[in-house]
């Protein structure tokens, strides 16, 4: 979908303290050949803080870095994959009272959108502005805490390591560091057995921990083949990407920087970079590598890690795009202005 008047006016990002990588191989708990093959280098892991809390901390700077006022937010939407800090409870409400007080009224939502939740979100509070004509701004928020015994963060799965951390942008229909000139989402649910395994559904949560999300592919991987899942996770990839290019009315070769998963760098060059054609040297793979993958929020980490960093200059096009469980994929083109 092609925008007109949209912005993003500010973006935050809160990360614990980063563990080492190699500490953990040498302590047993991370393979030392996929640590080898992943390239990561430290992980974000969690100091005790709730995920919405951080999520709290992240959209706190991002609405001080939006010039913006909080009677200005008319919308909250929140994205997660795991527990956020109360069992049976809204996060998403929590993160709006706590950010924008008690007086905020607007709609809050929280989705699962698995690793695109932050640009779903954004793509919810963009049609939301645009549906609203008196609305001025929108807060979306990411955030995931990736703890035992639910998750074994580098060996429930193996092309990534699982990292800790919230993240937020204030979406804008008035002023903002950059353009957003398209978002587009595509899924493909022939895809969904990939991760829900061979057991079939139970009653209750967290059924055998902690999650071995390597087990539950291997049966379907070995009922539909790797070449045909690979045909059809790139082709959605392809999709997404030519859809958000063509209604922004950018190229790829005219795109500065690719903000993509935080993924191991096995993982990302042929998911990603091959597919795409796109060099490391326009992504976020080396800041990617010292945080690793933060759940629906690595593009919003990602674009707040280029805007304090000063690598962006005006002008630039800035693709976010990812790709997430279901399956589903997401994209965005900002324009910095």
């Amino acid at each position: 979908m092609r925008w007109s008047d949209m912005y993003v006016a500010g973006t935050g990002l809160h990360l614990p303290a980063r563990e080492q990588t190699r500490t953990a191989v040498d302590e047993g708990r991370y393979d030392a050949d996929e640590c080898e093959v992943n390239g990561y280098t430290a992980v974000a892991v969690s100091d005790g803080t709730a995920p919405a809390d951080m999520a709290v901390r992240a959209a706190r700077d991002a609405l001080k870095a939006s010039g913006h006022a909080v009677g200005d937010v008319a919308m909250s939407v929140h994205s997660s994959v795991h527990h956020q800090g109360v069992d049976h409870w809204t996060p998403a409400t929590y993160i709006q009272g706590q950010v924008l007080g008690p007086q905020a009224r607007g709609p809050a939502f929280h989705i699962d959108q698995a690793s695109v939740g932050g640009l779903s979100g954004l793509t919810l509070a963009l049609s939301h502005l645009h549906t609203q004509p008196g609305a001025r701004a929108a807060l979306v928020t990411t955030a995931d805490a990736f703890t035992e015994p639910v998750y074994d963060r580098y060996r429930s799965e193996k092309w990534f390591v699982l990292g800790d951390g919230g993240t937020a942008v204030v979406a804008s229909r008035t002023h903002g560091f950059a353009r957003v000139l398209s978002t587009a989402l595509v899924t493909d649910p022939s895809l969904e057995p990939l991760y829900r395994g061979s057991e079939g559904l139970h009653e209750r949560p967290h059924h055998r921990l902690p999650l071995d999300l390597r087990a539950r592919k291997r049966g379907y991987v070995a009922e539909a083949g790797v070449e045909d899942i690979a045909q059809r996770e790139n082709a959605g990839l392809r999709d997404v990407v030519k859809e958000a290019l063509d209604d922004a009315g950018v190229s790829l070769d005219r795109v500065a920087h690719c903000v993509l998963p935080n993924v191991g760098r096995a993982l990302l060059q042929w998911q990603y970079l091959d597919v795409l054609g796109v060099d490391t040297d326009r992504t976020t793979l080396a800041w990617g590598a010292t945080v690793g993958h933060i759940g629906g929020g690595d593009q919003f980490g990602g674009l707040h890690h280029l805007v304090e960093s000063g690598t962006l200059t005006s002008g630039d096009h800035v693709l976010l795009v990812g790709s997430a469980i279901g399956f589903h994929w997401a994209c965005a083109v900002l324009e910095i202005i």
